[in-house]
C-alpha cells in the first residue's frame, strides 16, 4: 500500500509539473511591422536620445503602441550610451515584452549591451520564471549598478536571500519603493544572515570610515524594517545595542511600528532614547520571543 501511494504521490508531481508547463503559450516571435511601421520606429527611436523624462515618456508611448513587432528593432539599438535612449529602450521593451518573449528574456541576461541586461534582470523578476530567477545571482556582481539593482530586486522578489545584501546597498537610492516592497518577498524565507552580517561593528571600519560603516548599519535596519518577520525582529532588537545614536534611533521606530504598531519616539534627547530602548526590550520580552 505504501509503494502504491509513493507511486501515486510521485505521478501528481511529474503531472503538476507537466501541467505548470504546458500552461505557458508557446515562445512566439515578434509580429512584423508594415513598412510604414517601421520606418516611423526608427524616428521614433532616434528621438529616445531625450534626457528629460517627460517628453521622452510621449515618444516612448508611441513606440509601445506598434506593440511587441517594435521589440527587435529595440534590441537592436542596445548599443546606444546615451544615458536618456538606454532608459527609454528599458521602458519600452519591459512594457512590450511578456511571457512570449521569454527566450528573449534570458538571452538578454547575458547581453553584452547595458541596456539589454537592465531589462532582462527586471523582466525575469516580473516573469517569475524558476530557470530565470536561477541565472541573477551573476549580475549581483555586474559592472552596472542598475543592473545589479535590479537583479537583487527581483531576487529579493522572488524569495531568494542572495538578493538582499544588494538591495540594503540600494535600498537608500533612486529605486528605494521598489526595493522596499520587493523586501517582503524574503519574509520567512530564511534567518537574513546577510543582513546580519551588515549590522556587526567592525573596529578597523570604525576608526577609519565609522560615518561610512553607521549608514550601512542605517540601511541594514531599514531593510529588516520593511522584511518585518521574526528573524527581521530579533536582529533588529540586536541593533538596540548599536552605539551609533542614529542606528539606534532607527532600530527603536521600527520595533515601535512592527510590534506596536506606533510612529517613531518623540523627543530627541540620549535620556530618553536609553530609556525608550529599554522599554522595547520589555515590550519585546512581554511578547515571548
Amino acid at each position: 500500500m505504501l509503494a502504491r501511494a509513493s507511486a501515486l504521490a510521485l505521478a501528481c508531481v511529474v503531472l503538476c509539473r507537466a501541467a505548470g508547463a504546458q500552461d505557458l503559450p508557446p515562445v512566439e516571435p515578434p509580429p512584423a511591422l508594415t513598412a510604414a511601421q517601421q520606418q516611423s520606429l526608427e524616428r521614433e527611436i532616434a528621438k529616445l536620445r531625450n534626457n528629460n523624462a517627460e517628453p521622452r515618456g510621449k515618444t516612448e508611448a508611441g513606440i509601445i503602441a506598434l506593440g511587441r513587432g517594435a521589440i527587435p528593432a529595440l534590441m537592436a539599438e542596445c548599443h546606444t550610451l546615451h544615458a536618456g535612449q538606454q532608459a527609454g529602450l528599458v521602458t519600452c521593451l519591459l512594457a512590450l515584452a511578456d511571457i512570449r518573449d521569454r527566450d528573449l528574456v534570458a538571452q538578454s541576461l547575458a547581453a553584452p549591451q547595458v541596456p539589454l541586461r537592465r531589462f532582462a534582470a527586471r523582466k525575469a523578476g516580473e516573469l517569475k520564471l524558476p530557470e530565470q530567477i536561477d541565472k541573477l545571482a551573476p549580475l549581483l556582481a555586474d559592472a552596472d549598478e542598475a543592473v545589479r539593482t535590479e537583479a537583487a530586486i527581483a531576487l529579493v522578489a522572488n524569495g531568494r536571500e542572495d538578493g538582499l545584501a544588494v538591495a540594503v546597498i540600494a535600498l537608500p537610492g533612486p529605486q528605494h519603493e521598489r526595493v522596499r516592497a520587493a523586501l517582503r518577498g524574503v519574509a520567512n524565507k530564511g534567518p537574513h544572515a546577510g543582513v546580519a552580517a551588515m549590522l556587526k561593528i567592525d573596529p578597523k571600519r570604525e576608526r577609519e570610515e565609522p560615518e561610512v560603516a553607521a549608514k550601512e548599519r542605517l540601511a541594514a535596519v531599514d531593510v529588516l524594517h520593511a522584511i518585518g518577520d521574526k528573524p527581521a525582529l530579533v536582529l533588529l532588537v540586536g541593533a538596540l545595542e548599536d552605539h551609533h545614536n542614529l542606528v539606534q534611533r532607527e532600530a527603536i521606530n521600527a520595533l515601535r511600528d512592527l510590534l506596536e504598531q506606533q510612529g517613531p519616539m518623540d523627543g530627541s534627547s540620549i535620556f530618553q532614547q536609553i530609556k525608550e530602548v529599554e522599554r522595547i526590550k520589555k515590550v519585546w520580552k512581554d511578547k515571548g520571543a
